[in-house]
């Protein structure tokens, strides 16, 4: 438990030094959508520090971040990880390589551009079949769900007991304009009818999400994992405010709010 602990509060603080490390490359003047990127946070800091998907290695397991909006939080990870330099971000921003979301391929870390709603389960089975001995990760919003390309690839995988594609859907009951419910598409009594192992939890638990991970290694089985989110989560004047969907705040806010949180930060140079 003692080394459990340990990897919890070095998440803890991974995840509040990310947060904080995507409002610098926003107050910088990148434009990025806050309120989606920081739902998804705290699991895709878990995927990459627990090196589930180790970014390092060749053969690592694939993610398709199919929440492309958040494609910040990717790159502000991979900025800390220094798998990318900041000059070669600034770079790619100049020539307008980085866009709105993650759609195109200019990193090396990128398995596959967002592409329209809807398609990274399918992009996931030929992964999955392509490569039988690693898994397949998917980060999905609960807006996208209403695809239906992305129900027949449910069932496809279900139908042929492809068993190494894991979907997560950041269920933060927020589209880009408006609330949503989803609970009777997202129902166990219709899930548990397809061959997954489904999951239902808070998504900002950092244990919860541990022990979902660690759990995908103990059977021979694709999951879906509904992860219950917030929109914005971690910054009061953000979370579950549509303003900031697409909206950019403010460079007095973020300084209102880096100042409360003790944040150092400098515009860059």
């Amino acid at each position: 438990m003692v080394r459990n602990f340990s990897k919890f509060n070095f998440l803890k603080k991974k995840i509040q030094k990310i947060r904080f490390d995507f409002l610098k490359l926003i107050y910088e003047g990148d434009k990025y959508h806050i309120g989606g990127s920081l739902s998804c946070l705290d699991i895709l800091v878990c995927i990459f520090y627990l090196k589930i998907v180790n970014l390092k290695k060749k053969s690592r397991n694939l993610l398709i971040l199919s929440k492309g909006h958040a494609l910040g939080i990717l790159y502000a990870i991979l900025l800390d990880k220094k798998l990318i330099k900041k000059k070669k971000y600034n770079i790619l921003l100049k020539k307008n390589k980085i866009g709105g979301q993650l759609d195109k391929f200019n990193v090396k870390y990128v398995d596959w551009n967002t592409g329209s709603l809807g398609h990274s389960i399918g992009v996931c089975i030929g992964f999955a079949l392509a490569n039988p001995n690693k898994k397949i990760f998917t980060v999905i919003g609960d807006a996208e769900i209403d695809e239906g390309s992305v129900w027949e690839a449910m069932f496809f995988i279900s139908e042929k007991k492809i068993n190494n594609i894991h979907i997560i859907i950041d269920r933060n009951k927020l589209s880009a304009s408006s609330f949503i419910e989803k609970k009777e598409v997202l129902d166990k009594k219709i899930l548990n009818q397809l061959h997954f192992d489904i999951y239902k939890f808070n998504g900002h638990s950092i244990k919860k999400i541990y022990y979902y991970i660690k759990n995908i290694y103990k059977n021979n089985k694709s999951t879906i994992a509904i992860l219950n989110t917030i929109k914005g989560n971690g910054i009061k004047e953000f979370e579950n405010n549509l303003k900031f969907s697409h909206g950019q705040p403010e460079k007095e806010l973020l300084e209102l709010i880096f100042n409360k949180n003790n944040i150092d930060y400098e515009k860059r140079h």
